[in-house]
């Protein structure tokens, strides 16, 4: 039997609702949420000594549960509201890397050698045809240089 002036029995809430104090962000707020509870039943006048400050294993996942859908959509919101910042982030990214590959690949010295090489082929093309060329075409080259 317990002294009239005993303190109330130790509560084993915390231990119950959260199993790594530094990590256990869920375990925290459903204590949290437990607690809230006590204190709206104190306030409604009800006794919460005793059985009450020590959550069975079923209010315990209960509170853990509810733990979870709170921070689920917080989480939910926090992503939805970061999002516009995320696509103009990655829409700036790839303009600008789309913007230096066109840069790169248009640059004055690709551009020369590239016109060079054409101009080569062109001229080595030009050269071929009229060299093995059917007679009507040389012909055709001869009657317009004749005039």
């Amino acid at each position: 039997m317990s002294e009239p002036n005993a303190p109330d029995p130790y509560s084993k809430a915390f231990e119950t609702l959260v199993s790594e104090p530094d990590e256990d962000i869920v375990g925290l707020l459903a204590y949290s949420l437990f607690k809230a509870s006590i204190r709206e039943r104190a306030q409604a006048g009800q006794d919460v000594r005793g059985p009450l400050r020590n959550p069975t294993k079923t209010e315990a996942a209960a509170y853990r549960g509810q733990a979870e859908r709170i921070l689920e959509t917080y989480a939910a919101q926090a992503i939805e509201d970061a999002r516009p910042g995320i696509v103009a982030t990655a829409q700036s990214a790839a303009k600008t890397e789309i913007i230096a590959e066109i840069r790169r690949r248009t640059g004055w010295w690709p551009t020369i050698v590239a016109g060079m090489v054409v101009w080569v082929v062109t001229i080595i093309l030009t050269v071929g045809v009229v060299l093995i060329a059917p007679d009507w075409v040389r012909g055709l080259v001869q009657h317009a240089t004749s005039k």
